[in-house]
């Protein structure tokens, strides 16, 4: 999909923003349904087989796949009462590892917004990029890493093994919250293949 931010890299979503697609992610996010985790993230792990059938990326047992959870602001997180992109992330994951044939697969949370940004809503691309300037930052190295047998478990590692890397975030509106995590990771010598979003808007 194109997006009104520059991104280097494939963006690629399961929906567009309209119908039940939006109401899904919506309810999930803002009005009390943490248990459509479980629909979503199945549905991104079939979105992942998708791509790894057309070839867009690697299959699973060619090597590890990293995903990263796109960051919430804390005032986001204390909201809504839990980290609901972690959430989507933590179930495809399990889904990815369970499936046949698997393969590695690591959580790597390894973004966090520090200082306070706007409620993005409403906001147009150079909008949301300034509203992000510098405030999306690189964890501690000495993160955790929730990985699988045969993925990479610290930061290190995951510098270090060739792996697909794909963030994962709810929602891609204009991309800049996308722009901005796969800069900021760049910046740290973690390459991304991709970014995946449940809906496009």
């Amino acid at each position: 999909m194109r997006t009104r931010a520059d991104l280097p890299v494939p963006v690629w979503a399961l929906a567009r923003h309209v119908g039940p697609a939006a109401r899904a992610v919506s309810a999930y996010k803002d009005r009390g349904r943490p248990d459509l985790a479980a629909p979503l993230g199945v549905a991104l792990a079939a979105g992942i087989d998708a791509l790894r059938a057309e070839g867009e990326i690697a299959e699973a047992s060619e090597r590890p796949t990293v995903l990263v959870p796109a960051p919430a602001s804390g005032r986001a997180r204390r909201r809504r009462g839990f980290d609901h992109v972690r959430g989507l992330v933590d179930v495809l994951a399990a889904e990815l590892a369970g499936s046949v044939p698997g393969g590695p697969v690591a959580v790597a949370p390894l973004l966090e917004i520090r200082g306070r940004v706007r409620d993005a809503a409403g906001l147009d691309a150079r909008a949301r990029s300034g509203n992000l300037s510098g405030r999306i930052r690189r964890r501690s190295p000495d993160t955790l890493i929730r990985a699988t047998p045969g993925a990479p478990s610290t930061v290190t590692e995951v510098l270090e093994t060739p792996a697909t890397v794909l963030l994962v975030d709810d929602v891609v509106t204009t991309g800049a919250t996308a722009a901005a995590c796969v800069g900021v990771l760049g910046e740290g010598g973690l390459r991304v293949d991709g970014v995946l979003g449940v809906t496009a808007a």
